[in-house]
């Protein structure tokens, strides 16, 4: 079975940037990565923007728990119904905003200037798969690892789902440049090519082959 990378790659690097350029198989349209670097602060301000909202809501609930605790009211006492509202909202929270960022893209993506898309065929998630997908930011630890471990590894792989990529807006190829052969493919072809031509002839065709 083939990776991702093996049957992307073009040999070809982006001509502002130099990263690599990549094929999307199903479509044979060209695209670039995003930078770990950038992939890595997008999503880490898509925590910051989700938490920032999560915090303002619940919030709200709890001043309408203590409304309802000040008017005697019974269920602003019961504590398992507060928690599983605050869960609930947690999950329901992260499915929207995974919509929101299957669909038009999310305030990281677009602070850092990518897109998450398939890397198949370019098309993104859309809002059921874009909300479930986010649901995976519950499992907030591993998301952190994983993005940090994709940062210092140059990679922009959405983190936990290996068939989308977070691709660079802002790259020479999105702005309309054409992209460049790789030199550093360009050189290891002309090498293979010369140590290729400079092995001994087994098969006595070369004038001072022996027989």
């Amino acid at each position: 079975m083939s990776n991702p990378k093996s049957t992307t790659a073009t040999g070809l690097v982006d001509a502002a940037n130099g990263r690599p350029v990549r094929r999307h198989p199903d479509t044979g349209a060209y695209f670039v990565k995003a930078s770990g670097s950038a992939h890595f602060w997008g999503r880490v301000l898509d925590a910051i923007v989700f938490l920032a909202g999560y915090a303002v809501l619940a919030v709200i609930l709890a001043v309408v728990r203590e409304s309802m605790m000040n008017s005697g009211s019974a269920l602003g006492y019961n504590d398992g119904l507060w928690l599983t509202l605050y869960v609930a909202l947690w999950f329901v929270g992260l499915f929207v905003y995974g919509m929101i960022w299957g669909t038009v893209g999310s305030v990281g993506d677009a602070a850092a200037g990518m897109r998450s898309v398939r890397i198949k065929d370019g098309t993104t998630a859309g809002a059921w798969l874009g909300g479930w997908r986010a649901i995976c930011w519950s499992f907030f630890p591993f998301f952190v690892v994983m993005v940090i471990a994709a940062a210092f590894s140059g990679g922009s792989g959405d983190t936990w789902d290996p068939k989308f990529a977070a691709v660079d807006r802002r790259s020479g190829l999105a702005q309309g440049m054409p992209p460049v052969t790789d030199p550093k493919a360009a050189a290891a072809q002309k090498a293979a090519a010369a140590e290729q031509e400079n092995l001994p002839n087994l098969y006595g065709q070369r004038p001072d082959a022996r027989p």
